[in-house]
């Protein structure tokens, strides 16, 4: 494989439905198409990148893609209950304000939610082929929501030529049921993949008000979803492609510190566009993406407590052009406009319109240095730049060492300056927006026996954070900087100095024998606001430890441990450990069973919060 290797039609793949045509000529778990916009190995990306395949989702056995996600470097998740309650993932202590992330190229942050972030607890791991989660400040190529990471999703495409389908069923604790179907089809010129899946549970508890609290009422979710992707090469040089889905989820909740009886209506769907010319060196992309999403909350159940709307219109260009196999530039332009309505407030809308450009080149076969500017018009702030460089340099055979610096700058969001009188939430229009310095160094070796060592220290310093604070005593959050409208209890304000997150990632790989594998990802994390205090919900510990196993040709386990210390909020640390095994029945067909909290580990991720107890599933997946 070339250094760097460029792909024609694959380079514009933010998309990545058309993943599996890459498969024929590289090997995907050794490349990131989302740290460069272009197909780059990881050991030359010069960026810290998590790679997840199906099979590692299918291995770990996990429903819920946050869940698998919290066992990362550098990840954490904190969530309100369990499935549909609202799940927040941080990167490196950067919370879901700070996190791009995308489906398909769909961006699926929530305009209508209070700081523009996705919630990873509706989100299933039924028709997801493969997802990269990029670390660090990613704003100079994807914008201002990305100071504190990617999360880039690939539902599932064709994996082989001609038809192919492909059918799951799931039952287990708390009256939980999960089915899903996949047809897929593929040949030289075009390529189609179509999901669905339907998952339900009775769930357990969203209030809990001490660990293992009993006579609870459950809070139940259930959710529909269907996706699809396709692409056709109409010429040698041009090709059409599409993406999509559409959700339907209902979700039972509790207010905090009360077992309430509320409900959760949520209607999502996306689509993306886009056309790629080939022309010598160069591919060129353009593309339309639509993101439209409406959320009702019914506090108590049949009495509604507001509409929130939400849209997100996108077009961009994006190009390539290999000067030389050492010189690639990379550049485009997009404009997205964000709009909201929320029931009693009316509509309000922002417009953020950039350029940038990337600058990948390998001075010498052992050196891979990147440098990426970015300019950004946001229609309420006027114009900012951000931009980002990285170096990787393969000092031996066996050890890489790789650094990187950039700029970030987020607006504040429109929720953040309109505030929510239903929520008693003040409007704030005096909001500042923040800019922030990241930078990390890190280190990768390789051993003779395989086995993988990786270590990063990392650094976020922002200015002017946006915090949600308390404008009344006894208010939830730390208490405003200044004071704010009478009538109120909470608002979000800029707070003033250096808010800084810094801390260590270690990962490892391990062949035990050749039939067990260990992998073990830890992160440090130190988290603090310009006063010193600790930043809320951010843990100083985070371990998580896997071994798998291929007992025989047709029977497989795997074990995994995590361990959370240090945390805030009085919060004690916790020890989870879940277990999943794979029997395959046939050629075509495998028995699944997994145990989540196999200890039954009596734990809140938030305080107030319940987590599932020592919960049994059983499934059947097949292919055809």
């Amino acid at each position: 494989m070339t250094k760097r290797h460029f792909l024609g039609t694959v380079a514009a793949l933010g998309l990545m439905a058309g993943g599996a045509a890459a498969q024929d000529i590289i090997n995907l778990e050794e490349v990131t198409f989302s740290a460069n916009l272009t197909p780059t190995e990881l050991a030359r990306a010069a960026s810290s990148v998590s790679v997840v395949t199906r099979e590692d989702l299918e291995a770990d056995g996990t429903t819920q893609l946050v869940d698998y996600l919290a066992k990362l470097p550098g990840v954490t998740v904190t969530q309100n209950g369990g499935p549909g309650g609202s799940a927040s993932l941080r990167i490196r202590g950067a919370g879901p304000e700070y996190v791009a992330v995308y489906v398909d190229g769909i961006r699926v942050d929530d305009p209508s939610s209070p700081q523009t972030a996705f919630n990873f607890g509706t989100l299933s791991t039924a028709d997801i082929g493969r997802v990269e989660v990029l670390r660090g400040s990613q704003s100079a190529l994807y914008g201002g929501s990305a100071v504190g990471g990617v999360v880039n999703i690939t539902t599932l495409g064709a994996t082989e030529d001609g038809f192919s389908q492909s059918l799951q069923a799931e039952v287990g604790s708390y009256n939980s049921q999960l089915l899903r179907y996949g047809l897929a089809f593929r040949d030289d010129r075009f390529e189609a993949a179509l999901n669905f899946s339907h998952t339900r549970t009775d769930g357990f508890s969203s209030h809990e008000p001490f660990p293992g609290a009993p006579g609870l009422t459950d809070d139940g979710h259930e959710a529909t979803r269907l996706s699809l992707s396709g692409r056709y090469q109409l010429t040698d040089t041009f090709a059409l492609g599409v993406s999509g889905f559409v959700q339907d989820s209902t979700s039972e909740y509790d207010d905090f510190g009360a077992d309430a009886d509320n409900l959760l209506k949520r209607r999502e769907y996306g689509a993306r566009v886009f056309g790629e010319y080939s022309l010598g060196n160069s591919v060129h992309e353009i593309s339309a993406t639509l993101y439209d999403l409406e959320r009702e909350a019914f506090q108590p159940r049949g009495t509604s407590a507001g509409v929130f709307e939400a849209q997100r219109i996108s077009f961009a260009y994006k190009g390539v052009t290999e000067y030389s196999p050492a010189l690639t530039f990379i550049y485009g332009a997009d404009t997205q406009e964000e709009s909201i309505t929320v029931r009693g407030q009316g509509p309000d809308s922002n417009r953020v319109s950039g350029v940038f450009g990337q600058v990948l080149w390998t001075p010498r076969d052992d050196l891979d240095i990147s440098a990426t500017l970015r300019a950004d018009h946001n229609s309420g702030f006027g114009t900012f730049y951000t931009g980002r460089i990285a170096a990787a340099w393969q000092a031996t055979e066996a050890l890489t060492l790789r650094g990187a610096a950039g700029r970030g700058f987020r607006a504040p969001s429109i929720n953040e300056q309109l505030g929510n009188p239903v929520f008693s939430i003040a409007p704030n229009t005096g909001l500042a927006p923040e800019t922030s310095i990241s930078a990390e160094i890190g280190a990768d070796y390789r051993f003779a026996n395989g086995a993988e060592l990786s270590a990063t220290l990392f650094q976020l310093s922002t200015d002017n954070a946006i915090s949600y604070c308390a404008l009344t005593v006894g208010a939830f959050g730390a208490p405003c900087p200044v004071a704010g409208p009478v009538g109120f209890t909470n608002q979000y304000q800029n707070v003033a100095g250096e808010t800084r997150r810094r801390g260590l990632e270690l990962a490892a790989g391990v062949p035990v024998t050749d039939q067990h594998d260990l992998s073990l990802a830890y992160t440090y994390t130190d988290a603090r606001n310009p006063a010193g205090g600790r930043l809320a919900r951010i843990p100083y510990h985070d371990l998580n430890v896997t071994l798998k196993s291929d007992w025989t040709e047709t029977f497989s386990s795997q074990i995994g441990l995590q361990h959370v210390g240090g945390r805030t909020g009085g919060l004690g640390d916790y020890t989870v450990v879940n277990a999943s095994m794979r029997y395959r029945l046939t050629d075509n067909a495998d028995l699944l069973f997994r145990i989540e909290n196999l200890l039954n580990e009596q734990y809140q991720k938030i305080s107030g919060y319940g987590t599932s107890d020592r919960a049994f599933y059983l499934g059947l997946s097949s292919r055809f």
